[in-house]
This record gives C-alpha cells, structure tokens and sequence, in this order.
C-alpha cells in the first residue's frame, strides 16, 4: 500500500553537475578542435595560432571551452587574419564577456575585416541531434557528423546582449537594456508585432558567483501567457564583500542562446 505523504514540499534547487563530455575535452583539446570543426563543417587550417579552420573564404576560430572568449581573443583573431589575407571570420563561443559584441564587431571592420560572432550550441543540443543513431557523442564517426549530425545543428548569430549594472552595497541590480537578434527569415514573419524587440526574450536565467564551469540557475523569468514579456530586471545581494562574475543566459523565442559573463563588485 503506497503511503500518502501529506506533508507541504519544501524549497529545492535542480543541478547542473555538467558533461561528461566537457570534462573529457579539457584534457584533449586536440579532438575538441577537431569534433568542433566538423560539426560547423569547416577545413581544418594547420600553422595558425588562432586560426583553426577556414568554411568558404571564412576563417574560422573556436573559443574555448570553459571560458567566455574575450576581446582580447579576437583582437589576437583579427590580427592574425590581416597578416594572413583573410577578411572575413567567424568566431565560435560557448560563453561571452560582457564587451564583446559590437565592440568586438567594430574593432574587426577598423582592421577591414568582416566579424561574425556565433553561438556554439550547448552538449545537450548536440546529444538530442543523436536520438536514433544510438551512439555516444565522443564515439560518432566522423561520417556520422559530417553527414548527419551537422544537419540538426544550429549555429546562429550571436544576439546584441546590453545589460546595465547597478552596485548599492552589498546589492547588485541587473537590467536588460537591449536585445537585438541579427535578421532572420522567422524574425522577418513577426518584426511587425514585436514593439520592444526585448520581447523576442522567453526566458533569462542568472548564475550571481560564476566559477567558469557549470552553470547553476540561481535567479529565472520566463514568459507565460498570462505575461508574455519576462522581467526586465533582477536584483541580488551578497553575503561577502568582494568582486563576482555573474553569467546571464537568455534563450530567445527562437530557442537560441545568448550567454554573457559580467564582473561586479561588492563591498
């Protein structure tokens, strides 16, 4: 006989304990380079220090893996292409720091060369393309991702991210300022109902004491039908003086990813 449990159900958390894959990737960073080209289906390039593949007259360069990728980074990418002819390039990032975006874009078109930042879909995107190929992601052959896989996957442009930082203390505030997504043919067919282009934001999650790893959901607004629009702002406060790094993940109605790494300090 199952025994009825009457009482209220307490508070919980759900975590993230991370990929098995991403940890394997850390100490391989030869095959991570490698699985990452072939899923953005692109030739490897050999003799570059930044430059590791090229996809048309693009040059190709893949951010790391548990870091955001920082101006610095593509300063040292578009140094490398004007000394090697190359004026267009794709960067692919996990995460980002919080400059990078039109600074990063800017700075490239300066230089004569064409930028584009693009978003690295996560593990578990890339594990739900493999239903039905019964295989494990560091075991696909690498016809499997070339043929198969790349067709399910998608790598979009990064989304222009503005969030505005207020410190009170030991209080930090939050606020989406702007969100831009780069023209699309779905954005196209509803750009004529959409009045703040925020609204094109389902959900935005914040990780308040970042560690560069895992993820951990500690602060979420999500659009429901009764308000199809999330809260524009958050407010934290912290138990220790000290400086923090805050990760903001927003998925767009598109079920893109835009993620962004801020520093904050508190006293």
């Amino acid at each position: 006989m199952t025994k009825i449990y009457d009482k209220p159900a307490r508070p919980f958390e759900i975590w993230n304990i991370g990929n098995y894959e991403t940890v394997y990737w850390q100490e391989r960073e030869d095959e991570y380079l490698a699985f990452m080209l072939k899923l953005y289906q692109t030739q490897p390039l050999k003799d570059f220090r930044y430059l590791h593949g090229r996809k048309g007259d693009r040059a190709v360069h893949i951010g790391p893996l548990n870091a955001p990728v920082t101006m610095g980074e593509v300063e040292k990418v578009v140094i490398e292409c004007r000394a090697n002819n190359f004026n267009k390039a794709d960067v692919l990032g996990w995460e980002w720091s919080y400059e990078v975006n039109e600074l990063a874009k800017a700075l490239a078109k300066k230089n004569g060369v064409d930028l584009r930042l693009v978003q690295i879909p996560s593990v578990n995107e890339i594990k739900s393309a493999l239903v039905g190929f019964d295989l494990q992601l560091l075991k696909i052959p690498d016809q499997v991702v070339e043929k198969e896989l790349s067709k399910h996957i998608k790598f979009p442009e990064v989304a222009y991210l503005e969030i505005d930082t207020e410190t009170n203390g030991d209080e930090v505030i939050l606020k989406i300022a702007d969100f831009q997504i780069p023209p699309t043919a779905e954005l196209a067919e509803i750009a004529d109902k959409i009045k703040d282009s925020r609204e094109l934001i389902d959900y935005w999650a914040i990780d308040w004491d970042y560690k560069g790893d895992t993820f951990h959901n500690q602060w979420q607004s999500f659009r429901v039908k009764k308000n199809p629009k999330v809260d524009y702002e958050a407010k934290h406060k912290y138990d220790e003086a000290g400086e923090y790094q805050v990760m903001v993940k927003v998925v767009d109605v598109f079920g893109n990813d835009t993620n962004k790494v801020l520093k904050v300090e508190v006293k």
